[in-house]
């Protein structure tokens, strides 16, 4: 007799354990350290998108000097001594 898992028996699986750990956290871990770790989570995430911000203004000011170039159709011409 075989037995097969599927994706959907491992995220039953998956569910019941994150289940068991927020259980277990609310019984074990104050409340104000929960409070403490969800602001930091907030921080961590906050920088993250100041990152992506950073990268995007960064994309969009590269796009735009591409665009000012092909307007005047400007090329680069080297110049020899």
């Amino acid at each position: 007799m075989s037995i097969r898992t599927t994706i959907q028996d491992l995220e039953s699986i998956a569910h019941c354990f994150e289940d068991m750990k927020n259980i277990v956290v609310a019984r074990l871990v104050p409340e104000d350290v929960r409070a403490h770790f969800r602001q930091v989570e907030k921080e961590a995430l906050s920088g993250f998108r100041s990152l992506l911000d950073a990268a995007i203004i960064r994309l969009e000011e590269d796009n735009s000097e591409k665009r000012g170039n092909d307007r005047y159709n400007l090329k680069q011409i080297p110049v020899e001594d």
